[in-house]
């Protein structure tokens, strides 16, 4: 295990630090600083080409980098870039003693404006910097840094012939996917359309969420003190941080453990729409199934495809061995007819590229999440009552919308159990869930008000629904969440006051309220 980079904590450089507390002290905490005054004490903590202003080509690259095109358009006082954890830990201690707002940004693949960017009352600290990987404990450990992405991990892996419980998508963020909000858009490889996918590994089946296969986080707290949150160390933060936001502190090492694995069976099934009915009465059977094999994972996306003005269902799939359909959990997938096949004997990494390879970010969207029993009938009504929700708007440029279905089965929610558990509030008693996301695609920002109240209608329609046919469950998932979802609080009051008694450990102060954006206790 490593010890806390904590050099600037506890010995120095005596000089750097002097010059930190004699920044800090000259302002009055009370009162905090402007946006201008914390960019520019921010100047005299950090090497003065880490701090990048309005006028920069590399701030405006940032801003444009962003996979929402709302987000994209605030605009803060200033951009930091840390490449370390002790730069991580100078930002947050100027910016907690002195009142300064911040927002954090690690793939930044999140929808809703202010989840990982800010305006110029501001500042943002981009982790782009932060590229280091290794591997530890004889490889069965890699300690990632936050401003990787999965293809960095997957790349550096693959020679190890070692994967881990990330992304499905090959191009989003660490940091945010190990702590909540993640997603990528695709353009399908025979028409283009905007699809949602990342979140849940293509081994959680077997070993839980990703944040289930964290063994240890390295942290910078509020008072800027950087430590490690383990099992044997400092394990109530440990527990929390798996669902932990934007509440705690900021992560600057994700400690993961790797499990073999070479070949694959994996790719692409494309199917008719018409199929819908057809393909979640199959998936019920697959979810049920996975108890015995937990080592697929396929999670059907009924798309509207504005090419072809047609709906059009894909699914990514990846099965943990060299064999193609293996019974019993894959039983009649072969008696459903496809479009398209691009199924194959592969490595992982290939799978995740096939998935990220499309069209960058850039456009207005909204999803959310949703959670209940494993149930053929739902998903298509969702569809249906979508269609009817957003027919009028799809004739629009640039307009879709998209329904994901991915299964939550017993096995999984045991995983993480047996992986030390995690606040998410799941236990058997729920059975095998399906785990839905609708997200929402549009570029023009007059459409703002219809798409975004056409979204909320359906996330109502879709709730009162579930609960009124004895479906629903009151988990939301974090990754795919809309900023109005009560997300903490479904994870259950128990969990919740157990995650605010350890924000109250670690944050007595409240100094990261600073910290905007996440979803907050």
């Amino acid at each position: 295990m490593h010890t806390p980079s904590a050099i600037l904590l506890a010995i120095g450089p005596l000089a750097l630090a002097a010059s930190v507390e004699s920044l800090l002290s000259r302002s009055n905490a009370t009162e905090g600083l402007s946006a201008e005054q914390c960019c520019t004490r921010l100047k005299g903590v950090l090497d003065s080409s880490q701090v990048l202003f309005p006028d920069s080509e590399e701030y405006d690259a940032q801003e444009a980098s962003y996979y929402s095109g709302e987000q994209a358009l605030q605009r803060p006082a200033c951009r930091v870039t840390p490449s370390n954890a002790e730069d991580v830990s100078r930002v947050v201690r100027l910016a907690t003693l002195n009142n300064c707002s911040f927002a954090v940004r690690s793939g930044g693949h999140m929808n809703w404006v202010g989840s990982s960017n800010i305006g110029e009352d501001g500042f943002t600290i981009d982790l782009e910097d932060m590229k280091q990987i290794e591997l530890l404990n004889n490889s069965n450990t890699v300690a990632i840094s936050p401003g990787l992405r999965w293809a960095d991990v997957y790349g550096f892996l693959s020679p190890h012939n070692l994967h881990t419980a990330g992304g499905r998508s090959s191009g989003v963020g660490v940091g945010g996917f190990l702590l909540g909000g993640m997603c990528k858009k695709i353009k399908s490889v025979s028409a283009t359309y905007k699809l949602i996918v990342g979140g849940i590994s293509f081994l959680s089946l077997e070993f839980g969420f990703g944040s289930d296969n964290v063994v240890n986080y390295e942290i910078v707290l509020a008072d800027g003190s950087i430590v490690n949150a383990n099992e044997s160390e400092r394990s109530d933060l440990y527990w929390a941080l798996k669902g932990g936001s934007t509440n705690y502190g900021i992560v600057t090492r994700f400690d993961m453990a790797t499990f073999p694995l070479t070949e694959i069976w994996g790719g692409s099934l494309f199917y008719n729409a018409t199929l819908g009915p057809t393909f979640y009465e199959y998936l019920v059977g697959f979810t049920q199934r996975l108890s015995v094999d937990p080592h697929g994972l396929l999670a059907p996306i009924l798309a509207w495809n504005a090419a072809e003005k047609d709906y059009l269902i894909w699914t990514p799939n990846a099965y943990l061995g060299p064999e193609a359909f293996p019974s019993p959990l894959y039983d009649g997938l072969q008696d459903i007819p496809t479009i398209r096949d691009t199924m194959r004997i592969t490595n992982l990494t290939s799978v995740t590229d096939e998935i990220d390879n499309g069209s960058p970010g850039g456009s207005r969207t909204q999803w959310f999440a949703l959670a209940f029993k494993a149930n053929a009938e739902l998903p298509w009504d969702i569809h249906l009552k979508g269609d009817e929700i957003f027919r009028p708007f799809l004739s629009r440029p640039n307009t879709s919308w998209a329904l994901t279905m991915q299964p939550i089965n017993v096995g999984m929610i045991a995983a993480a159990k047996n992986r030390g558990g995690n606040p998410f509030g799941l236990s058997d008693e729920d059975g095998d869930l399906f785990l839905v996301l609708i997200s929402v695609f549009w570029t023009d920002p007059g459409d703002d008000v219809d798409m975004k109240g056409a979204t909320q209608q359906l996330l109502k329609w879709s709730t009162d629904t579930a609960k009124e046919r004895g479906l629903f469950n009151r988990f939301i998932y974090m990754n795919y969440a809309l900023n109005t979802q009560p997300v903490l609080e479904s994870f259950g009051p128990e969990n919740v006051d157990r995650m605010k008694k350890v924000k109250e450990k670690y944050d007595p102060r409240g100094l990261l309220n600073v910290w905007k954006g996440g979803f907050k206790l």
